[in-house]
């Protein structure tokens, strides 16, 4: 048993009876108590209690075993193994309905706390697994080295995959999940089980490894078939992200993901990771409408995000120059982007930015008029368009 959870479970059972409390592990040393000067004392009444699973008989003198106080005791059974025991000091036939009243209660909380310990052991193990694909190099690490770690664990890592990132941002205070949890947090610990629960759920191929890789951050390895086409690959993430947002929703969490590459082997699967994370910064970013971003949607912005800086500013100088110093640059600014977005069709464009085609009319000779671009011509628009995203970019991350 683990002595952090049955110490707290023993001074909290003592404060609620009155009485005198502790709890042995399965070699009857005491590993929890009322009383700390009793931590680690050999409680020999206990021996028989664990060997039998049954209490001792009332004849038992108890004032002649070590390190044994009078009242009474019953052994903690987990999964039908005995892992110790319960006592409680005092006057026995006061103290035994005390402890036949509790028994049931104290199995499930160490039971709680025993099971949600060995959920995180192996959310560790998966989350160590998944960091260090994430920084897998093949002229470094060998590959069959990572397939062997997830074997270990469960998951078979020779299987293709997608890497999805998802980040949570609670709208309530009170469900904040940002501080560590003591063993005793049961509420805590219950919210950050669900939240892995509410995910599992929708991305729930036995082969699929998930990880929170930062509070609220969560990572997923989905579990794709090799043959199956991007298309479809991606419309099958977007409804099982949909079912998560919608769900994270109910339990007052805003949803935002990221989706990377399909990925068939280590290397693949590497870049995968990084850029599903990238796909939720720069999807972020540029207040996209939805909260799913996939990488491949966001190649320009991925490309626009790399450029130097001092070449992005020359290019903006030259393009932007006079259209930023206009009362109306951000009308304008949304105005080349949804007409370049739009794919050039007025009606489309006009429809995005919610304005009358006359509007969008307006709007666009007045750019054409200032920057001397043609904007009907596709090419200059686009030109327009990059240097509109690079604006963005270096005003969200100035």
């Amino acid at each position: 048993m683990m002595e952090d959870i049955v110490q707290k479970i023993a001074e909290s059972t003592s404060e609620i009876i009155g009485y005198e409390v502790i709890i042995t592990d399965e070699h009857s040393i005491i590993i929890g108590a009322s009383d700390t000067s009793r931590l680690g004392e050999f409680h020999e009444a206990s021996v028989k209690i664990i060997k039998t699973g049954k209490p001792n008989p009332d004849n038992v003198n108890i004032m002649k075993l070590q390190g044994t106080k009078p009242g009474f005791a019953l052994p903690i059974e987990i999964s039908n193994k005995i892992i110790g025991s319960f006592g409680i000091a005092g006057e026995r036939e006061k103290v035994k309905t005390f402890c036949y009243l509790l028994k049931k209660q104290i199995e499930l909380m160490i039971y709680q706390e025993m099971y949600m310990k060995s959920i995180l052991i192996k959310e560790q193990a998966i989350k160590n697994l998944i960091q260090e694909i994430s920084a897998y190099d093949h002229h470094f690490v060998n590959e069959s080295y990572l397939i062997t770690r997830g074997l270990e664990i469960g998951y078979n890592l020779k299987s293709s995959f997608i890497s999805i990132a998802v980040d949570l941002f609670p709208r309530d205070v009170s469900i904040k999940t940002t501080k560590e949890s003591s063993p005793l947090d049961f509420n805590m610990q219950a919210i950050r089980f669900e939240m892995h629960s509410i995910i599992k759920k929708a991305f729930n191929h036995q082969n699929d490894l998930i990880a929170e890789m930062a509070h609220d951050k969560f990572c997923i390895f989905h579990t794709i078939h090799p043959d199956k086409s991007s298309h479809k690959i991606y419309e099958d993430v977007r409804m099982k992200s949909l079912q998560i947002i919608q769900e994270f929703e109910t339990k007052g969490f805003s949803t935002f993901i990221g989706i990377g590459a399909p990925a068939k082997n280590m290397g693949e699967l590497s870049q995968s990771y990084k850029d599903s994370w990238q796909a939720l910064k720069l999807g972020k970013q540029i207040e996209s409408p939805t909260p799913i971003y996939f990488i491949h949607e966001l190649i320009l912005e991925d490309l626009i995000s790399g450029i130097p800086q001092n070449l992005s500013e020359r290019y903006m100088l030259k393009t932007l120059t006079i259209l930023k110093k206009q009362p109306d640059w951000p009308e304008l600014s949304k105005t080349i982007a949804a007409w370049c977005e739009s794919g050039f069709n007025q009606r489309k464009a006009a429809r995005i930015l919610f304005i009358h085609r006359n509007t969008l009319h307006y709007r666009l000779s007045k750019i054409q008029d200032l920057s001397g671009i043609d904007v009907h011509h596709h090419k200059y628009s686009i030109m327009l368009y990059i240097a509109v995203l690079m604006d963005k970019w270096k005003t969200q991350n100035s």
